[in-house]
């Protein structure tokens, strides 16, 4: 009986760690002077409902968990729509010079590949190693990354 115990409680324990485990939060910034078409793949077809678009490069401070909300609230970002194009891709146009926040869908970590095209090739978002694709990646804690695109 006491083994049955043991094994409820571990199990139990760690469905509570997965269940309240923050969601990985992705900024994207577009820090050319063109439009950017970033094409999202989800490991599973749970779609957002929309995303949101700040009107400017948000600076990598304001994109922390304590800084975002106060930030959003001046009003400097907007909701938009996603558009969906399989069941399990959809794609967000960036204008030039503004930051998009990629929802989580309330998974830790629910991206297969997200990436962008240049000339036709596939830059992909948080890998330095693609070539001609040229990114600053930055890390904010609690599972906030940060990619800014600068070509």
């Amino acid at each position: 009986m006491k083994f049955y115990l043991k094994v409820f409680s571990v199990v139990f324990f760690c469905v509570f760690i997965f269940s309240c485990s923050p969601a990985h939060t992705l900024f994207v910034k577009n820090n050319t002077n063109s439009e950017k078409e970033i094409f999202v793949e989800l490991i599973e077809n749970k779609f957002p409902e929309r995303i949101l678009l700040c009107k400017e490069l948000v600076s990598d401070e304001n994109l922390s968990y304590e800084n975002f909300p106060k930030y959003y609230k001046n009003g400097k970002c907007f909701h938009e729509n996603i558009n969906i194009v399989d069941n399990k891709i959809y794609k967000i146009k960036i204008p030039a010079k503004y930051t998009v926040n990629i929802t989580p869908n309330n998974s830790i970590y629910p991206y297969q590949k997200i990436y962008y095209l240049v000339n036709g090739k596939k830059c992909f978002i948080n890998d330095i190693n693609s070539e001609s694709c040229v990114q600053k990646i930055s890390q904010q804690p609690k599972l906030v990354s940060i990619t800014e695109i600068l070509q």
